[in-house]
């Protein structure tokens, strides 16, 4: 299904900026998508939330007219979603909606929604792909939302917790992760490491790492010889959202000790644990006084 051609100015693709009023609004007209949760979860990126709630609205009634599965789905959220157990699932596959966004040669955005049945992620809970490719590095990126999370009868995420997940998809075959935690949107965080890691103002491994892949690219794009690895793809994915701080910390903790704390994991990129762990770690360094 496709919808919401735009005419952008020469240039880069803007972030969006966000529109409260108008999600409020459209939130009459959808039956299942929440557009300000999504929003909420797509802050600082180019994608317009509200040309995509729509055509995500309309792929989910679209294949919920033929299985049910979405409103099912919704009556588990508004039934109290994860305190009662598991979200509902197909033994057929994993449901995922996916949502695209590009730019023709014209520079007007297409979005288009898609369901897929993931067969080998059979029981997973169903997932939402905001997909799209970085217009100055010409790679893929995607940012995979829990469905649940985007649907209609959540409580307000405004003031809540993430924990998310970076992968940095390299021309080695690696996949480096990070995990992180915040209260405001992740893409605000992340653009705070990509500003620190281009200005060079940051020794973090996760920062580092981003520069030496993004350059190594831009290197690539313009015929450079550069044998360092070359940053290939980035997916970012909501673990977990509307949180309290607490509970997003024990979260964080949970996931860099298991898979990126780079003491550990040779494909980590958090230099100290998760949670608090990691603030109780930081905290000893700080001036006294």
């Amino acid at each position: 299904m496709l919808t919401g051609l735009r005419t952008l100015p020469p240039g880069l693709l803007p972030a969006f900026k966000p529109d409260w009023k108008a999600a409020d609004l459209l939130n009459e007209r959808l039956r299942f998508v929440d557009p300000t949760a999504l929003m909420h979860l797509s802050r600082g990126l180019t994608f317009n939330p509200l040309r995509s709630a729509e055509v995500l609205d309309d792929v989910l009634t679209a294949f919920d007219e033929t299985s049910g599965y979405v409103s099912d789905m919704q009556a588990w959220v508004r039934g109290g979603g994860l305190q009662n157990g598991p979200s509902p699932s197909l033994s057929s596959g994993r449901i995922v909606a996916d949502v695209t966004e590009t730019m023709n040669a014209e520079r007007k955005v297409l979005h288009a929604a898609a369901i897929l049945n993931v067969e080998r992620e059979a029981g997973i809970a169903p997932a939402v792909f905001l997909s799209m490719v970085s217009p100055t590095l010409d790679v893929g990126m995607r940012v995979e939302l829990p469905m649940r999370a985007v649907l209609k009868g959540n409580p307000p995420l405004e003031g809540t917790y993430t924990v998310y997940l970076h992968v940095l998809m390299t021309s080695d075959g690696r996949d480096l992760v990070y995990y992180g935690v915040t209260k405001r949107g992740w893409s605000l965080r992340f653009q705070e490491h990509t500003r620190l890691a281009v200005a060079r103002k940051s020794h973090r491994l996760f920062a580092r790492t981003l520069r030496n892949l993004t350059a190594a690219r831009a290197q690539e794009l313009y015929s450079v010889p550069d044998e360092r690895p070359k940053l290939r793809g980035l997916i970012t994915t909501i673990c977990a959202t509307g949180l309290s701080r607490d509970e997003a910390l024990d979260v964080e903790e949970a996931m860099v000790e298991k898979y990126s704390l780079a003491s550990k994991h040779p494909d980590g990129l958090n230099m100290i644990p998760g949670g608090a762990a990691g603030l109780r770690g930081t905290a000893a360094f700080r001036p006294r006084g």
